[in-house]
């Protein structure tokens, strides 16, 4: 399976334990983590502290001062490292994040999208976890074409739309927790039913992103067409 990896930076630093609760901890040296709710093992790594770090958050939403302040004064970095079978990991795993910021984590930073969320935007992505894949999901647009980022963790392929859709990204984000949360198969021809309408996956001749490039999926890229 592929693997997701996430970096929260710490008010700790990378030679301090970070405190779960009162029978839970993560000790400066170790190699794997069970946070507890979640079934996912992490796989456990520390950076210590990186300069201008808040650049990368605001680059993908509108976080406040006290954030961006909270996000450049990390003593460490905290790398968690795992993988995600199905929608109810996801929903364990998003959990486990909100612990981590009880325990001074400043925000989370998910690679395989490059979506980076300061404490309060993740805990609004996340609500009331009725679409746990949400926040794992990135955008990226493209010659008027819209698509996804960060699928590769579930095994999937990306998904695009014309940027013309009306709330193409919501739909994405929608097409996608139909595809890994109900079990619809990504391939050409699978119908999608969103709130309001319906939808064809058809497969992309090809990426629009090299190979040696971040934002390549190596599983492809689909594209929803609205039926007719």
């Amino acid at each position: 399976m592929p693997q997701f990896i996430f970096a929260l930076p710490m008010d700790c630093a990378a030679n301090e334990t970070v405190v779960i609760n009162e029978n839970v901890s993560i000790a400066a040296d170790a190699k794997t983590t069970i946070i507890p709710g979640c079934s996912v093992s992490f796989n456990v790594i520390r950076k210590d502290h990186v300069d201008g770090l808040a650049e990368i958050f605001k680059e993908h939403q509108d976080i406040s001062a006290e954030d961006v302040a909270a996000i450049d004064g990390h003593k460490s970095l905290l790398f968690l490292v795992g993988e995600v079978k199905n929608i109810e990991e996801v929903n364990q795993i998003n959990m486990a994040i909100l612990k981590l910021f009880a325990a001074g984590a400043k925000g989370v930073y998910m690679q395989q999208s490059g979506a980076a969320w300061g404490v309060q935007g993740f805990r609004d992505e996340v609500g009331d976890g009725e679409y746990p894949m949400d926040p794992w999901i990135n955008f990226v647009e493209n010659d008027d074409v819209i698509y996804t980022l960060g699928m590769a963790c579930f095994a999937l392929p990306d998904l695009c739309i014309s940027a013309t859709e009306e709330n193409a990204q919501e739909a994405l984000l929608l097409a996608a927790d139909v595809i890994f949360g109900d079990g619809v198969p990504a391939k050409s021809g699978s119908e999608i039913e969103l709130e309001d309408a319906s939808f064809v996956l058809r497969q992309e001749a090809k990426s629009p992103f090299p190979k040696d490039s971040p934002e390549y999926n190596k599983q492809g890229v689909f594209r929803l067409s609205k039926k007719k």
